[in-house]
This record gives C-alpha cells, structure tokens and sequence, in this order.
C-alpha cells in the first residue's frame, strides 16, 4: 500500500508539473501572443529583401517567398521512477525515493509560399501605383526618400531611368534632382505639401501639392521646376504614361525598378570587383561621387568577409556577409519603406504555388 500511495502521489506531482509547464507552452521564450514567432517572421522576412537587393547587385535571379502559416505540435511526458535508499532493500519495505518526472516540446512548422505566380511578376514589373505613394506619404514617410527610390521624373527633372535596371556603366548625375527633393522635404516639414487623390473631372487624379509661397525655398524651387508661381501642382502617373515630357506631371517607377534603384547602393567586396562579378560603375559628375550620393545618403548595405556585430539585418552570401548596421538610421528607415511597399504591391497578387513546408524541428 505505501508504494503504491506513494506512486500515485508522484503521478499527481508529475501531472501538475506538467499543467505548470502547459500554461506557459514554448519555454519562456515563446509567450502566448506568439511573441517569438513575430520575431522570427520578421527576421526571415528581412534577409529575404536583403537577399534579393544584393542578388540584384550581382545581376542573379531574385525569389521571394511568403510564410503562408505556421503550426504548431506540443508533446507531453510525465514519468515517475523508483530509487533505493538503502542497498539491497525492496521498494517493499518503504526504504525507496519516487522521483517524479515532466517534459513538454514544441515543434513548430512553417509553411512557405513561393510568390511565382504570373500575377506576383505583374506586381513588379508595374509601375508604382500613385495610390500606394499617398499612403505612403500621408502615413508620415518623407517625401524626400519616397522621391529617391519611387518617382523617376518630376516635371522637367529627370533622376535617372537608367538605374532602374541593371547597375548601368556610369553614375547618372541627378543633382538637380536631389536638391528639389530635399527643398520639398523641407516644405513637408512644414506641412506645405500634401499628396492628395481628386475625384472626377478633368484634374482628376493622384496630385502633388507644393505651397512654397513667402517661403526661402521659393526662388530656388521654381528655377529647378522651371514653376510659373510658387504654388506647385504636379499630377502622379505611372511610368510609360506617355507624359515623361509633361511639366505638369511628376512619374513612378516599377516596384522592381525600385529595388534594382537601391541595389546599386550595395557595397561589393574589391575580390568581387577585380573578378568582374558586378559592374564597377564610372562618375559622370564630382556632384554624384558614388551610389550613396545619387541615393541622397538614403542607403547603403556593408560588406565584409566577416561576420558583422552590431547588424540589423545581415546575410552571408558568395562567401561574404552583406549587411545594414543597426546605427545606420537612414538605410533601416528606406529598408521598412521598401518592406511596405512590396506588401502595398504584392496585396493584390493571388496566383496559386506550391507550397513548401518546413519543419523547425528538425
């Protein structure tokens, strides 16, 4: 009778050992809002786009992919086992210690979607939907940088379609360009400039609103825009709109224009350069030294042969690691302007793919 009081006393141990460890599923490390999940999405989600920006750079293919669901399996063990205390005696005569035992696992399994669908590679080819760009804008994201990797003209100024490709041979010089962005930034700042959608009519559409009236911005903004006044108005369209010559329209980019915009900003390991892996390109102006500089020091991604401290996001990738340090303000606050961006895009996008799915478990 008393081992067997003291078995089912074990069990009872076991079992609220074991209730303990179920209210906190995933160790501490995963709470109950999925904390470590989120963490985790968020982290795979980054190296992807970093993948992609430096596999632009080298002029390889990009994928991308979509973690489609993530589920979870939970394993519970509870044991209890019987030592002697004094040797050469039986459980029998009440000299043994009943040791209770517990364990709970967590397998999670993430399911990925490759986003390969004909539609996917519509969204980004297309050009950037003026729509996207007011949200974006009227979400508080400065217009300064949504020019410098989104709009590829405005009115008379051009900032480069080149570079909306693969790295071309030259740097263009778009400093005309950079200095009207940064002279509408700080109108923006000001709240002088709205982006707004009108309905109907003959000026219906996507505009951009400047008021540098009885402003210092006023006189130098004009001559770049070649302005009649100093109340600007510039309509949004899509790339291949037929209005690239238009003084009165501002024009997108494609999303994957866009990216191919920032990859040039990627730095290349001199080992890379001397191979002939990516294109070293040439300065056509001292105003636009390098890549940094075209990109209004917007951005930029680190190389390095060794694994990098201090990163906000990094990837090792033909033998180096690329990264974004995490003091670098400027590049993680144009990297999440990106990562809306493609979601804005991509939301639309409902072709069917395979699904892969992954076990983290094993």
């Amino acid at each position: 009778m008393g081992s067997f009081v003291r078995f089912l006393v074990a069990g009872l141990c076991s079992l609220a050992v074991l209730t303990g460890c179920a209210s906190h599923r995933g160790a501490g490390t995963i709470s109950p809002s999925g904390y470590a999940y989120n963490e985790a999405i968020a982290k795979t989600k980054s190296e992807q786009l970093l993948l992609n920006l430096v596999r632009l750079k080298y002029r390889d293919p990009i994928v991308f992919m979509d973690i489609d669901g993530i589920t979870t399996q939970h394993q519970y063990v509870f044991s209890a086992s019987a030592e002697n205390l004094i040797p050469f005696r039986n459980t029998a005569d009440g000299s043994s210690l009943i040791i209770p035992g517990a364990s709970v696992s967590e397998t999670p399994t993430t399911v990925y979607k490759p986003l390969d669908s004909s539609q996917f590679a519509q969204d980004l080819l297309a050009p950037i939907a003026p729509e996207t760009v007011v949200l974006l804008a009227n979400s508080g994201w400065s217009v300064e940088r949504l020019m410098a990797c989104c709009i590829e003209r405005i009115g008379p100024l051009s900032n480069a379609a080149s570079v909306s490709g693969p790295t071309p041979a030259t740097i263009p010089d778009n400093y005309a360009f950079r200095q009207t962005a940064g002279l509408v930034r700080e109108l923006q700042q000001e709240e002088r400039v709205t982006i707004e959608r009108l309905p109907g009519g003959e000026g219906a559409g996507t505009h951009l609103v400047i008021d540098a009236v009885d402003t210092d911005v006023c006189a130098p903004l004009r001559a770049l825009l070649e302005a009649p006044d100093c109340a600007m108005e510039f309509r949004l369209v899509a790339k291949d709109s037929g209005r690239q010559a238009d003084a009165a329209f501002a024009q997108t980019r494609t999303v994957l224009g866009a990216l191919y915009t920032l990859s040039h900003a990627v730095d290349v390991p001199p080992a890379h350069l001397d191979a002939g892996l990516t294109t070293q390109s040439g300065v056509a102006s001292a105003r636009t030294p390098d890549w940094a500089a075209y990109l209004g020091n917007i951005f930029e991604v680190r190389a390095g042969a060794s694994e990098p401290a201090g990163a906000a996001v990094k990837i090792f990738y033909r033998d180096h690691w690329y990264w974004i340090d995490d003091q670098d303000l400027q590049s993680k606050t144009t990297f999440n302007l990106v990562t809306f961006l493609l979601a804005l895009q991509s939301a639309a996008s409902d072709g069917a793919s395979p699904l892969l799915t992954i076990n983290a478990g094993g």
